[in-house]
């Protein structure tokens, strides 16, 4: 009860205040420690404990690394972290749609610099090395003003990949102009050679570091099927499916919801699904071996279980932090564990990807594979 109404006073406050008021909190240990639910998976040669995990945004300088999974994640992803300190837009830049369960924010990469989290980084590896049972991955984007974007990559990843368990590129955000033209075929090569070539240089003893591609909901199919066939040429490790979202709903309830920026939160769910049943399907279409991380919308054991169905590996969140308080993972994971249970399904990988409609997926989350709709 106690994190409800600490929840409650935190949404009442500035939604930028809220977020630093967060990560004090956690810092000081004024957070739940629960008792862990597992529901682990291995892809590839990375094992995850838990297959939930907390997306790119939350912990943008790695700094709560060590105490966030005591609220029952099984990994985190920091960033985006850029090579030089950036303020990011100007305030306010971070907007709550209460009415919609949504965030809008038009951050842009505001975080304290590649030096900082290496820091951090650094600080925490000494204790929990890579491998640990609580992975991290590491988020990787350019400078605003930069004068080479594909060097920033190549810098973080020779800085950083040490620290990581995966790293992730990102070129998927709505708030740093021009991003998304990353994603076209010609750049995208570009960029992963880049983040390559700065593995290759890096300390890290892994130089097949597993890499993700973190790509937009806003994404036409042709896009979509270039993009997913670059990562199989490239011999990436996945996908992470997806970034915040340009487009608005029309029934949405929020007055701030004309707001610019990038949506995520409840309204993302239907957008991100689509694209991530897509991506499953071109991926099991031609045999290509890439694995799927969802994001958008997940708050609650149904949503992420539709993710599974629909073809993730695993499955992130971050707005449903703010709207349902730091039980949230607890509560995700028990009521996973119920619908396994039910559907008597003994490992997760098994229902990976075994759905192509989402539709569908929603209606076997509800009411189970037995009175599954032909």
């Amino acid at each position: 009860m106690i994190w409800k109404f600490i929840t409650f006073f935190v949404r009442k406050l500035d939604p930028e205040i809220a977020h630093k008021l967060t990560l004090q909190s956690l810092k000081l240990g004024l957070h739940p420690r629960l008792k862990q639910n597992v529901i682990s998976i291995k892809i590839g040669d990375l094992i995850f404990k838990n297959l939930l995990g907390i997306a790119a945004g939350f912990d943008k300088n790695a700094e709560v690394i060590n105490k966030v999974h005591f609220l029952n994640f099984g990994f985190t992803e920091v960033g985006t972290i850029t090579p030089m300190p950036q303020y990011g837009n100007p305030k306010p830049r971070i907007f709550r749609l209460e009415k919609d369960k949504a965030i809008i924010n038009r951050n842009g990469f505001n975080n304290l610099g590649m030096l900082e989290a290496k820091k951090k980084l650094e600080r925490y590896r000494k204790s929990f090395p890579v491998g640990s049972d609580f992975l991290v991955g590491i988020n990787l984007g350019p400078n605003k003003d930069s004068n080479d974007r594909f060097n920033d990559y190549k810098v973080l990843a020779e800085n950083l990949s040490v620290f990581a368990d995966y790293v992730s590129i990102n070129v998927s955000s709505p708030n740093t102009p021009n991003l998304r033209d990353f994603q076209k075929k010609e750049n995208l090569e570009k960029v992963i050679k880049f983040v390559k070539y700065g593995i290759i240089a890096s300390k890290t003893l892994n130089k097949k570091l597993p890499i993700f591609l973190k790509i937009a909901p806003d994404i036409h199919y042709h896009t979509l099927n270039s993009v997913i066939e670059t990562a199989n040429s490239q011999k990436i490790f996945g996908l992470i499916i997806s970034n915040t979202t340009l487009d608005r709903e029309s029934n949405l309830k929020s007055k701030k919801s004309s707001e610019l920026g990038g949506l995520s939160g409840k309204p993302l769910f239907k957008k991100s699904t689509d694209i991530l049943s897509k991506a499953n399907k071109i991926i099991k279409n031609n045999n290509y071996k890439l694995f799927l991380i969802a994001a958008g919308g997940v708050s609650d054991s149904k949503t992420a279980y539709v993710k599974i169905l629909c073809g993730a590996h695993l499955v992130q969140l971050y707005s449903s932090l703010t709207f349902e308080g730091p039980l949230v993972a607890n509560k995700i994971l028990s009521g996973m564990l119920k619908l396994m249970k039910r559907d008597n399904i003994k490992n997760i990988f098994d229902i990976v990807g075994v759905i192509d409609n989402p539709k569908e997926a929603m209606n076997i989350a509800i009411n189970g594979f037995k009175n599954r709709r032909d």
